[in-house]
């Protein structure tokens, strides 16, 4: 239905009358929110921090240094102090660095330098002082010297020189039961001789004053060849060889059978003598009885009374006194001294079982390798 002519004469009026409010309202939000744009976009978060003190984050629209300094309550920069400005996470960064004087040791004088906070090589620029790589930095030449420390520096001077250095012979000595019948005994498998070496040696200067010398290289001229000898250890068994836990005088498992008051005799052969057997025969090869103690057997000899000690022994050679009875047993030692030493000794014998001898192969081959190394290495030298 249309309005009448005196409806829209009434909304004419109304209009009229309200219009110039709501024209006020907006003006004034407008106005409003032009000035809270403009104080937002001036207001700004600045962090200022002392050297002397802590740091203080304060929200302003200034940037005047000395109000800053004023609005924190941070002291007034004196004479040297410096700001530095840098941009944080929390806003802006006002750094007030305090100068202090560092004592600067250098060529036998100490000098002063003011600094806000500097590595110890800029200091060092900062007075004109040079230094190179050899020299000692105290602290290191990137570190930054801190109030109240130091700043020192060492000039170090290298001599090289080298010289011919005697190298004495070395005493080794190999504790054996051998000598059970004399504690004092001794026997000398091989004498030294000194060795002769080159070396080039090192004599530090620090400020002009000698402070020690390094070895820089080494050159063995003649190798020093040691005095090895053998002396008496209590229970020390002459043989290398390992088999089971030996627990009072006896070995803890796989003994399978024991011949206890059995008469062993000594005896050596050439470094490169082989048993019956085909096996080389060093320190711990015994010959036997093959009929009584097959090759290859794995056993434990010890004297009855345990003052002297064989050790573990493998069977790898035979000889009349054992087919005959005469003996039961005879030692191998790989030196005539040693075989006439034990001439005559009553030992016991412990015989290990097969399968637990297996557990020791690997390692006694090792063993008997590097003893036999030894022994060839030896004859090379003697000849």
């Amino acid at each position: 239905m249309p309005l009448s002519l005196k409806t829209k004469e009434h909304i004419r009026r109304r209009l009229v009358l309200e219009l110039p409010k709501w024209g006020a309202l907006a003006g004034g939000a407008l106005a409003l929110g032009l000035a809270i744009a403009f104080t937002s976009q001036s207001l700004h978060f600045v962090v200022v921090s002392d050297t002397h003190g802590g740091s203080t984050r304060i929200l302003t629209s200034s940037s005047s240094e000395e109000a800053l300094l004023t609005m924190t309550d941070t002291p007034p920069l004196e004479e040297n102090d410096k700001i530095v400005w840098s941009q944080n996470a929390d806003g802006r960064l006002m750094q007030v660095l305090r100068a202090y004087t560092v004592p600067v040791t250098a060529d036998g004088e100490t000098r002063e330098v003011i600094t806000t906070g500097a590595t110890a090589s800029e200091l060092l620029a900062q007075l004109g002082i040079s230094y190179d790589d050899n020299d000692i930095l105290t602290p290191a030449a990137d570190e930054t010297v801190t109030e109240g420390s130091s700043l020192t520096l060492q000039r170090v001077e290298y001599v090289d020189y080298t010289e011919d250095v005697v190298i004495p012979s070395e005493r080794q000595e190999i504790p054996t039961s051998l000598f059970y019948r004399d504690h004092d005994e001794t026997m000398t498998l091989q004498e030294g001789s000194d060795g002769l070496d080159t070396v080039t040696w090192r004599d530090v200067y620090i400020d002009g004053e000698w402070s020690e010398k390094q070895e820089l290289d080494r050159v063995t001229q003649v190798g020093m060849v040691p005095t090895i000898v053998k002396v008496y250890g209590d229970q020390a068994p002459v043989s290398s060889f390992v088999g089971p836990e030996i627990v009072d005088g006896v070995p803890s498992e796989g003994v399978t059978e024991t011949y206890t008051g059995q008469r062993s005799t000594g005896y050596s052969a050439s470094s490169t003598a082989k048993g019956a057997s085909g096996r080389r025969l060093t320190y711990g090869t015994v010959a036997v009885n093959p009929n009584v103690i097959p090759y290859g057997t794995l056993m434990y000899i010890t004297s009855d009374d345990g003052t002297f000690v064989y050790g573990y022994a493998y069977a790898a050679d035979t000889g009349t006194a054992m087919m005959e009875g005469h003996a039961f047993v005879d030692l191998y030692y790989q030196t005539y001294q040693e075989s006439v030493e034990s001439a005559v000794v009553p030992v016991t014998v412990y015989i290990i079982d097969d399968a637990v001898a297996a557990q020791y192969e690997d390692q006694n081959n090792e063993i008997m390798d590097s003893l036999l190394a030894q022994m060839d290495a030896s004859d090379d030298s003697a000849s």
